[in-house]
């Protein structure tokens, strides 16, 4: 900026410095965070020391005094790991407080006496230790809290983590991995140095850094621990969360020591505050604190919900917030053909990552905080998310700043937007979703075929995200269709495509062709046909019995015929579909150019594989609809529900009076207490697997 520029700049911030110095310190009445202030504040202090000739006695700146593995294995957790619910304010902490007493005392649990366990929230990599006669035997990730990848070798590198323990038992335990900021410093001045991006923040460099296939990679880095929980263990268990810890302590684990019990909602305030205020002076990141009830009895009396426990709760610290300056906004197309405003900043640092975007969700968000290009606006990170722009720091404008609109047309391929319409159509009420409406938009296309590409649909191995956009960017790709007629010779003109790469993708393609007709129409990527959807087309298409056709699917030739002709009625009949799945089908198979993608794909030589069930084997779930609930020890979730679908029975994601069996697994949670009130029946896994004719 010019002189002129910057000298009024500096003015507007001393203004507007004092100005919000003045409600906190005098009215206690903040408008803005911490974080966003000290933002302002720097940029001052930069500026006048940038400008010298523009200091001034009255500024508010003078107030200032192993062998490398070849790839990690996968391992199923004997429990479990949950992942607690968020608090964000005393209103929620109150109202989880208010739930968890009237649950204790309807299990007559004396409620009035409950006491809590608060520990800090580290912000580092969960981890699950077993310990075989007191020796580490294996050490996993959390993955997605049933199955995660062994990194045994890599966590032995670690010193505060035992390889033997005091005394010679089994047991499991859960702790966090963290890196300490300084060493953080470190290594990333050494990446910078080795021309390698730098790690984001210490979460970033701890899973980094655990999941390194060459666990001297891992040893360089002096990564640190904290043990909190036991999953399983011999003998007598702790009665209480606190006899835990100090058991985990005895056993020569590293414990964060700053955990407190608390006897009201007002000392975990306390402990809160407290800690909110010392956590930038840790050598580790806190990002809030856990809080759990202290009996292990009271915990087993509250259970689970479907996604955590009832007897915790994550307390988080406030988002960090900081300030910097819209540069200009864009708009990106999604794979639905949503349009979403981006707002492109100033980079800036935020939650220790440096930030370069922030959402702005849609139109009526940008007019609601009267946004416009040009302005200087809070902007905050809560986790691993993009950042969202909070507000506009009006008083900062100079006047040369620009409103904002949506556009009519989409800004990838110049189709024309649409509104999408929701709710009752008579009273105008409509969503603030804009899409465009042309089905064939490059970015919706590329959106399509990431979704198509993916395990649960043709699963094709190495082509990612980059790749797809690159092979659409070179013309090799437009639809599903162009990905089967790519050769080695298409790709290896490409940057980043050596032969054996080429041979290798042409390869994965090859495989794919051959694909089940469920995972094929979820492939397409129909609105409102998700995974369980997709079973649900493909068994009513199949079936000869079904009066939704003439004659059942048996190639995807006879689904270009036959589908096309099916009503949104007839759609409607298929059990557990509605009207927005009915249409979907409808306008899908009506549309030429789908049409055309799937003869193109059939000529490619791609089988949808129909699976004819032999009519001589059982069906013993025929007609039944099983909910499944909580860990199966025999199956994994998505081998349970293959079988009963074998069996002849539908898969539901939710309780109903409709359905007939209740698997209940380990720790089922809240489909467990609704089949209860429906009175459902309610099965073990042993029980199941009579059902389907396996031995127990």
């Amino acid at each position: 900026m010019d002189k002129n520029e910057a000298k009024n700049r500096i003015e507007k911030l001393r203004g507007e410095v004092d100005r919000h110095r003045n409600l906190y310190h005098t009215n206690d009445a903040p408008e803005i965070s911490d974080e966003a202030y000290d933002s302002l504040f720097h940029e001052l202090l930069t500026l006048e020391r940038e400008y010298p000739e523009y200091a001034s006695s009255t500024s508010p700146t003078v107030r200032v005094g192993g062998a490398p593995l070849a790839k990690f294995e996968k391992a199923r957790h004997a429990k479990r790991q949950w992942s607690f619910d968020d608090v964000f304010d005393e209103e929620g902490l109150a109202a989880w407080d208010e739930r968890v007493r009237k649950l204790l005392a309807k299990a007559g649990m004396g409620a009035d006496r409950v006491e809590y366990a608060c520990e800090l929230k580290i912000d580092g990599l969960k981890v699950v230790l077993t310990y075989e006669k007191g020796r580490l035997a294996r050490a996993a990730t959390r993955g997605d809290g049933e199955v995660g990848e062994v990194v045994t070798e890599n966590i032995r590198t670690i010193r505060s983590i035992p390889l033997q323990l005091k005394e010679p038992m089994d047991i499991t335990v859960v702790g966090e991995i963290w890196l300490p900021h300084a060493e953080l410093d470190r290594i990333n001045k050494e990446r910078i140095a080795g021309g390698e991006a730098p790690f984001a923040n210490v979460r970033n460099a701890a899973a980094g850094s655990i999941r390194q296939l060459d666990s001297k990679v891992t040893a360089k880095r002096n990564l640190q621990s904290f043990v909190y929980d036991v999953d399983e263990q011999e003998g007598l268990a702790p009665k209480t969360q606190m006899e835990e810890l100090a058991l985990l302590r005895a056993l020569s684990f590293q414990v964060n020591a700053e955990y407190r019990l608390c006897a009201s909602i007002e000392d975990i305030k306390a402990y809160y505050e407290e800690w909110n205020i010392k956590r930038h002076d840790l050598p580790y990141a806190l990002d809030g604190i856990v809080i759990k009830v202290d009996s292990r009895e009271a915990q087993e009396a509250l259970g689970y919900t479907g996604k955590a426990p009832r007897y915790g709760i994550a307390y988080k610290f406030p988002a960090e917030e900081t300030t910097t300056v819209i540069e200009s906004i864009s708009v990106q197309v999604g794979r639905t053909g949503v349009l979403t405003p981006v707002a492109h900043v100033t980079p800036v640092r935020v939650a220790g990552s440096l930030v370069s975007r922030a959402t702005l969700h849609n139109q009526d968000e940008i007019d609601r905080l009267d946004l416009r290009v040009g302005d200087t606006v809070v902007i905050r990170k809560a986790g691993d998310v993009i950042p969202e722009v909070v507000s506009a720091v009006a008083a900062l404008r100079t006047g040369k700043e620009k409103k904002f609109t949506m556009p009519d047309h989409c800004p990838v391929c110049g189709s024309q937007v649409t509104r999408e319409t929701t709710g009752d159509l008579r009273l105008g009420k409509t969503s603030a979703g804009l899409y465009c409406s042309n089905p064939q938009c490059f970015a919706v296309e590329r959106e399509k075929i990431i979704h198509a590409v993916g395990r649960k649909g043709l699963d094709i191995e190495g082509l990612g995200e980059k790749i797809v956009e690159q092979l659409i960017e070179e013309g090799l790709v437009a639809d599903l269709a162009d990905i089967y007629d790519l050769s080695e010779g298409d790709l290896l003109p490409l940057e980043r495509f050596a032969a054996k790469k080429a041979d290798k993708l042409i390869e994965s393609i090859r495989s794919s062709k051959k694909v089940p007709l469920p995972k094929f129409l979820f492939a397409l990527g129909i609105r409102h046909i998700g995974e369980e959807s997709a079973h649900l087309v493909a068994e009513s298409i199949t079936n000869a019995s079904s009066s939704l056709l003439p004659k059942p699917v048996r190639n995807i030739q006879d689904m270009i015929e036959l589908l096309p002709e099916v009503s949104k009625e007839a759609w409607l009949s298929v059990h557990g579909f509605g009207e927005k799945s009915a249409a979907s089908m409808v306008e899908w198979f009506g549309d030429s150019n789908h049409r055309s993608m799937l003869a193109r794909m059939a000529a490619s030589g791609v089988d949808v594989g129909i699976e004819r069930r032999d009519v001589s084997v059982p069906q013993p779930l025929s007609g039944k609809t099983i909910v499944l609930s909580g860990g199966l020890a025999g199956f994994t979730r998505d081998e349970a529900k293959d079988m009963i679908r074998r069996a002849g029975g539908q898969v539901s994601s939710s309780v109903s009076e409709r359905t007939d069996f209740l698997v209940a697994g380990e720790e089922a949670g809240s489909k467990l207490e609704k089949a209860k009130r429906l009175g459902v029946n309610i099965i073990n896994e042993k029980t199941f697997k009579e059902l389907l004719g396996l031995k127990p």
